[in-house]
């Protein structure tokens, strides 16, 4: 019985607390920042009845902003390795920190007091990510204008500078690729900023499923008429974003004179073939020894019928 009036009493006090008590409504900070932008931080509260005494802003454990309303001045700001106060935007609920650098990164908390004569206090806190994004978009190098099923493709995609190291991804006629594919990535430190470059190789064997159809309709039929696209994709948390495409062609074989080309499904091409198939008529020379017998046996003929009509005529 004790117990259970003991679980009521500490049900309505959680209800009265929290009916009555100071909170956190939302904090906002953006995950990811540039370099050289700015940036607003917001920390929204409901004070409950409450006299608001204090807001205060740390980033990494060090105060760089408080809000004291009443007072004069109402913002004080303390001085914090990347951080930069725009004071004319900032007010109880929001600071906006301005020339965002490298050094602006690391975790900003919020905290909010009531005046006498609860005190309360309530805090909150989130990290954010301020990066330099590549100065160019990304480069592929290696790669040939056409291939032919079995041979290798061997590509390289590198970014420009950044900081942190951007992240790559191939694709192949707009699917990402198997990971078997890659090589790297391989992170390169540039610079005195210790800005980086990053590289990722792309390696497997050609085949016909990695060329897709180039043309329409009638042109089809010719397994040739293929390409295979090739995409590298670099991205830097939400605020970076860029691809470079490269095109290659499927080889087209040199096909002797009066071979029959096979299509894709592996018969001949309907026009090809027709082509091919027309004989040009042979004109033999007169002097060819097939043709001198031919004549001789009609002269001959000849020589017998006139010798005959003679020998009848003198027998009459």
């Amino acid at each position: 019985m004790l117990r259970c009036r003991l679980q009521v009493l500490g049900t309505l006090y959680l209800i009265i607390y929290n009916a009555f008590c100071l909170r956190l409504t939302e904090l906002r900070i953006e995950e990811h920042t540039l370099v050289g932008n700015s940036t607003r931080l917001e920390c929204k509260y409901d004070l409950q009845g409450e006299k608001l005494y204090t807001v205060k802003w740390y980033k990494d454990g060090n105060e760089f902003y408080r809000f004291l309303p009443g007072e004069s001045p109402e913002v004080q700001v303390f001085e914090v390795t990347g951080v930069h106060v725009d004071e004319k935007q900032s007010t109880a609920e929001s600071v906006v920190l301005k020339s965002l650098e490298l050094a602006s990164s690391g975790k900003y908390r919020c905290e909010v007091s009531a005046e006498a004569p609860s005190f309360q206090t309530v805090t909150n806190h989130s990290s954010m990510l301020t990066v330099a994004p590549p100065d160019e978009g990304p480069r592929i190098s290696g790669g040939q204008d056409r291939y032919k099923p079995g041979d290798t493709v061997n590509v390289n995609c590198t970014s420009g500078r950044s900081k942190p190291a951007v992240q790559l991804a191939w694709y192949i006629n707009g699917e990402q690729v198997n990971s078997s594919y890659l090589r790297g990535p391989y992170t390169e430190y540039v610079g005195r900023e210790g800005l980086m470059v990053t590289t990722l190789g792309l390696k497997f064997e050609a085949g016909m499923q990695h060329f897709r159809s180039a043309a329409t309709g009638h042109q089809q039929r010719n397994r040739h008429d293929r390409d295979m696209k090739l995409k590298c994709v670099a991205t830097l948390g939400t605020v970076y974003w860029k691809s470079k495409e490269q095109s290659a062609l499927a080889h087209r074989p040199r096909v002797a004179s009066g071979a029959p080309v096979s299509t894709a499904d592996g018969g001949l091409n309907a026009d090809e073939q027709d082509a091919d198939s027309r004989a040009d008529p042979v004109h033999a020379s007169s002097d060819s020894p097939s043709i001198y017998i031919a004549q001789s046996i009609k002269t001959n003929e000849i020589s017998v019928f006139v010798s005959a009509s003679l020998f009848v005529v003198l027998l009459r």
